[in-house]
């Protein structure tokens, strides 16, 4: 019955105890240390837990204290009062569980006109004294003046709200749209070696990602998701730490 007792919460010496006495009646703890063979001290620490249990009484006699064993009942009350102290902590603790899970919001914008108001959406959401992390295009698509224009006119917009830029380029633009973007008054460009090309420009801020894809028809996927964001930031800060930093690095603050 031991292992019985010690799943209901009573240690290996306790069980030995309860039994001794359920078994013998009332004992001193003489005939408990020498039957149990339990050493002295831990017999009167295994007793003082019984009895804190309200599993052990005791009553003081001539000799000493007599210790017996709880009606077996007890433990079926002890449950019981065990079951309601859970049944009224696992509200309060449900109250301090955090059940809500991030909703991912996801959002497409197609050709030119969806690719500028994507950009701007990037500029505007983003707060005052913001970063954003950005990975960038070759050459190409800045050769659209239209396209060129109007980021010049974003990147205004842009400065005006102090939003820190960390940009990555392929080195192949490092004497064309590179110094364009290293002279930008908030603006930091790294590059990546020649050669190395993103599948697709990225913008990170905040909880947001968005990627653009180049083609005939020009598309933009958003996906708004702290998890995800903070990925692709550090995928972004790896390359980063690995960049090469412009020749000539000015700022103009």
């Amino acid at each position: 019955m031991e292992a019985e007792l010690e799943e209901l919460g009573l240690s290996r010496n306790e069980s030995k105890i309860y039994l001794f006495l359920l078994k013998n009646g009332t004992s001193t703890t003489g005939p408990i240390i020498k039957e149990t063979g339990i050493a002295n001290s831990r017999v009167y620490e295994s007793l003082n837990t019984l009895i804190s249990k309200g599993i052990v009484n005791y009553t003081v006699q001539k000799d000493g204290k007599h210790f017996t064993s709880a009606d077996p009942g007890k433990f079926i009350e002890l449950e019981q009062e065990r079951e309601k102290k859970i049944l009224s902590i696992v509200p309060q603790l449900q109250k301090l569980q955090s059940t809500e899970t991030e909703e991912t919001v996801t959002a497409v914008y197609e050709g030119f006109e969806g690719w500028k108001t994507a950009f701007k959406k990037v500029v505007d959401d983003c707060p005052v004294d913001g970063t954003i992390y950005i990975t960038g295009f070759s050459e190409e698509p800045y050769k659209l003046k239209s396209l060129r224009t109007f980021l010049l006119n974003l990147n205004l917009k842009s400065g005006n709200k102090r939003q820190r830029l960390k940009i990555l380029l392929e080195s192949s633009v490092r004497e064309t749209l590179g110094k364009d973007r290293e002279s930008e008054k908030y603006s930091e460009v790294r590059y990546m070696p020649e050669g190395y090309i993103a599948p697709a420009a990225m913008d990170i801020f905040e909880n947001q990602v968005y990627l653009f894809v180049w083609g005939e028809k020009p598309l933009v996927f958003m996906i708004k998701n702290k998890k995800i964001a903070e990925n692709f930031k550090k995928h972004h800060q790896f390359l980063w730490s690995i960049a090469d930093k412009p020749k000539s690095h000015k700022k103009h603050r």
